[in-house]
């Protein structure tokens, strides 16, 4: 097989942002670590440049049809929401942008290659905005050298071009963008570039424009990228990213759990938010520190401005505490959690309510008005909720019961009840609070039923429909390639029902479905059909591969192997994690990217053969 060393990217496939702006990044992440402790906790983060100068192309190629849209209304759209997201908020201060524009005032055969003007100055109000940007209409020629002498003669430290090509009026437009800033040695002059769907043969321009300006180089495809390029591109300009946490119960939903970033050495608190959603938070290097119990801290956890650090734990199950003289009069008592090993505290509740662990063993303590009840070595599994019931006899047992297959497949539960959500296999009874219950069964697509009644020492048994089963295998090179996610949608409308992953059997209803494969690059299977009592088995075959050179340690951390177009860098086709991860993958040549956490471990080019499995082979953290 293959071995594929690592090696850095040539230049040309390197991200502008992540060659140009990690060395900003780092230094100046090494700069408040150096200052933090003389700066204290509250230490606003860096505000944005003050001025900033959008310069957009109003040429007649901005004509040109883009989906269902135009180039001119997508820039616009672009533009529109730059201005917003830098317009501040609580902990920022707004930038003051102003707006050129070239090739709006002459018409093409005219061939004005002097066709540019300021329309908008600095700090103007959102009316005058608007009114600018409404008028701006895709008129001439493409002057673009000319604008950029015209522009760094308004000496704005940050531009943004916004344009589809590099002009049709000559000159050098990279070029000029060296000679204006190297005779200051004027680096501070720093220049974006937003590519609107450029032409093949512009895309190389229009990169040496970003490199020269040591800036982001944006590019935008279809009609939907102009919102999420224009958030990306404020958070490069206000030296932020996005920390995502996600916090997984098992399929109950994402758990929010109070988070912390710290500097490295001095233990400055940086920012602190919930996992209930992605959060902004200013560029730097942090430990993380996820106030699960007991808590989860994630080091070396690096934000690069523009990007979004994604940090996953799914080692989480519930405790439910339960205290009923009568089951309709739940008393609420102190309960503590302890480690048992250390005899450390962890959680404090109080008993009816349910607290969320790292799956383990705790020892629990119910304190009574006059003593204390102990359970010790309490077992809470991850994606599970462990009952522990005092007092009022034993609770109820439920069991769901799957008809027709003697071995279903594994399948959870969910129980809502007054705001709480418990989970439970099924298959097997499983201890329950007496009372009321909706019941969601994650199958494809979800069983749900509304009234499910629970009575103390008694066992309610739940018999689903008649159902199927869908099972994917996709075969590579050495065999049946596990573990690759596959979303299960509805053909018509789209809905999606679930997500299931390759060489896994799911519990689904009878129907028709629709199959999108998260191979690289991803494949559609189309009318699937599931009858009752069925297993229905698909099976694609002539798939290649892309895997570690040898399993890590099982005691290792899991790594996390993604995939990604090689031609332009962009968002990752494909990703799966574990110790031994393997992504299925069609020949060709893709960028690979294989981090830890936070952390980026390796990163290069991988060319996959026909029928083999291009394997990565790295030094190792």
């Amino acid at each position: 097989m293959p071995q594929v060393q690592p090696h850095p990217l040539p230049e040309d496939l390197l991200t502008t942002r992540a060659r140009a702006l990690f060395p900003l990044v780092l230094a100046g992440t090494l700069l408040a670590l150096a200052g933090g402790a003389a700066r204290g906790a509250g230490q606003a983060p860096p505000s944005p440049p003050a001025d900033v100068e959008v310069i957009l192309d109003a040429s007649g190629s901005m004509r040109s049809r883009m989906a269902r849209s135009d180039r001119m209304t997508v820039a616009k759209e672009f533009v529109r929401t730059l201005r917003s997201e830098l317009a501040g908020g609580a902990d920022t201060e707004p930038t003051r942008l102003s707006l050129r524009v070239y090739g709006a005032s002459s018409h093409r055969l005219r061939r004005d290659c002097t066709d540019t003007e300021r329309i908008v100055g600095p700090g103007a109000s959102p009316d005058r905005w608007s009114e600018a940007i409404a008028g701006v209409h895709p008129l001439g020629v493409s002057p673009l050298a000319y604008t950029l002498e015209r522009a760094a003669a308004d000496s704005a430290p940050v531009t943004v071009l916004v344009a589809d090509g590099v002009g049709n009026c000559g000159g050098d437009a990279c070029g000029v963008w060296r000679r204006l800033t190297a005779p200051r040695g004027n680096r501070r002059a720093r220049l974006h570039v937003v590519a609107i769907e450029p032409e093949p043969e512009e895309m190389e321009a229009l990169r040496c424009l970003s490199r020269e300006g040591s800036g982001a180089f944006l590019r935008i495809s279809e009609p939907g990228d102009a919102v999420p390029a224009a958030r990306r591109l404020a958070l490069v300009l206000t030296n932020r990213g996005v920390v995502d946490v996600r916090l997984s119960l098992g399929g109950a939903g994402r758990h929010a759990a109070p988070v912390r970033l710290l500097r490295p050495l001095t233990g400055e608190v940086t920012a602190a938010f919930t996992s209930r959603a992605p959060t902004r938070v200013p560029a730097g290097m942090y430990t993380m520190v996820i106030e699960t119990a007991p808590p989860d801290t994630v080091r070396r956890v690096m934000v690069l401005p523009g990007d979004t650090v994604r940090v996953e734990r799914a080692d989480l199950g519930r405790l439910a505490v339960v205290l009923r003289p009568d089951p309709d009069l739940p008393v609420r008592a102190p309960v503590s959690v302890y480690d048992p090993e250390s005899g450390t505290e962890l959680r404090y509740f109080v008993a009816s309510d349910t607290t969320v662990l790292r799956a383990g063993r705790y020892d629990v303590q119910l304190e009574l008005p006059d003593s204390l009840a102990v359970r010790r070595g309490v077992e809470v599994r991850a994606g599970e909720t462990a009952l522990v019931a005092y007092g009022g006899g034993p609770p109820g047992r439920l069991e769901v019961v799957i008809p027709g297959f003697e071995e279903p497949p594994p399948t959870r539960a969910l129980l809502y009840r007054a705001g709480r959500i418990d989970t439970m296999p099924v298959g097997r009874p499983a201890p329950i609070a007496p009372g009321r219950y909706r019941l969601v069964v994650n199958t494809i697509p979800p069983y749900v039923s509304d009234d499910v009644r629970v009575e103390p020492e008694r066992t309610e048994r739940v018999v689903l429909p008649e159902t199927g089963v869908i099972r994917v295998v996709l075969v590579g090179p050495e065999g049946p390639i596990p573990g690759i996610p596959i979303e299960v949608s509805e053909p018509l409308t789209g809905e999606v029902y679930g997500t299931i992953e390759s060489g896994s059997r799911a519990l689904t209803m009878p129907g028709t479905f629709r199959l999108e494969i998260a191979t690289a690059p991803p494949e559609v299977v189309e009318g699937v059909r599931v009858g009752p009592g069925e297993e229905r088995i698909v099976r694609r075959r002539g798939y290649a591969a892309i895997a570690l050179a040898k399993p890590l340690d099982e005691d290792a951390p899991p790594v996390r192997l993604e995939v990604a177009p090689a031609a332009d860098g962009g968002e990752a086709i494909a990703e799966t994690s574990g110790t031994d991860p393997i992504v299925a993958a069609l020949p060709g040549l893709y960028r690979v990217r294989v981090w830890r956490g936070a952390e980026r471990l390796w990163e290069g080019r991988v060319t996959v053969a026909p029928g083999e499995i291009a394997r990565i082979d790295w030094p190792g953290p």
